[in-house]
C-alpha cells in the first residue's frame, strides 16, 4: 500500500488567517486521501519579517471582515506574540506526537482569537490541552523543552525552503499555496492530481 499524498500546513498562532484556515485545513483530511502535516511556526515578526503598523490594523480588519464572511468567531483576541506563542507552539509540537494536534490547534486559536486567551498563563492553557486530550503534566513537560522548540525552527527553514515566509501556507508536492483563502486553490490541484476523495 503506497503512502497517502502529503499536505504541509505552516501554521502561526499570532496569525489570524492561520486562525481562519485552522479548521478548514484539517478537514481536509475529512474530504481527501491526504495527509495533512501541521507545522507550526514563529511569528513572522519574530522571524526577522517587517509588520508595519498600518499593515498590522489593515491584517486585522481584513481578518475582521473574513471571519464574518466565513462564519467564524473572530475579534476579542489577546495577542500571544512572545511566550505565548513560544508556549503554544511546545506544546502544539506535542499534540503531533501524540495525535491531537488538530484538537489543540483550532481550539487554542479560537480561544486566542475569540476568546482573548492569555496563553502565557497555565490556568488558561491547562483546560485549552486538557480539552484537546492532553494530560497537563506532559503539557507542562513540553513548556521547558527547548528540542521541540527547535522543531519549530526546522519548520520555519522549511518554510523559507519553498520561498514563503506567511502563514497559512500549505504545500503539495513542492507548490506553495499561500493564504487562507488558496484553500480551494489547493483543492483544484489535488484533484488534477487524481488524489482521491473520501
Amino acid at each position: 500500500m503506497s503512502e497517502k499524498p502529503q499536505v504541509e500546513f505552516f501554521f502561526s498562532f499570532r496569525s489570524p488567517y492561520s486562525y481562519l484556515a485552522g479548521e478548514r485545513a484539517f478537514a481536509l483530511a475529512d474530504k481527501w486521501d491526504i495527509a495533512l502535516i501541521y507545522q507550526g511556526v514563529r511569528p513572522m515578526v519574530t522571524r526577522g519579517v517587517p509588520l508595519p503598523n498600518s499593515k498590522k490594523f489593515y491584517i486585522l480588519r481584513d481578518a475582521e471582515r473574513e471571519a464574518r464572511r466565513l462564519g467564524i468567531p473572530f475579534g476579542n483576541m489577546h495577542d500571544p506574540l512572545g511566550e505565548g506563542a513560544l508556549r503554544c507552539l511546545r506544546v502544539g509540537e506535542l499534540a503531533k506526537d501524540l495525535g491531537r494536534e488538530r484538537a489543540f490547534v483550532t481550539r487554542t486559536a479560537r480561544a486566542i482569537w475569540s476568546e482573548a486567551a492569555d496563553v502565557t498563563r497555565d490556568e488558561v492553557l491547562r483546560p485549552l490541552c486538557e480539552g484537546a486530550g492532553l494530560a497537563w503534566d506532559e503539557c507542562r513537560e513540553a513548556l521547558k523543552s527547548e528540542a521541540l522548540l527547535q522543531r519549530c525552527e526546522q519548520n520555519v527553514e522549511r518554510l523559507r525552503a519553498y520561498g514563503q515566509w506567511g502563514v497559512p501556507t500549505f504545500v503539495f508536492r513542492g507548490e506553495p499555496f499561500w493564504g487562507q483563502d488558496r484553500i480551494e486553490d489547493l483543492e483544484r490541484v489535488l484533484e488534477d492530481a487524481g488524489v482521491a476523495r473520501k
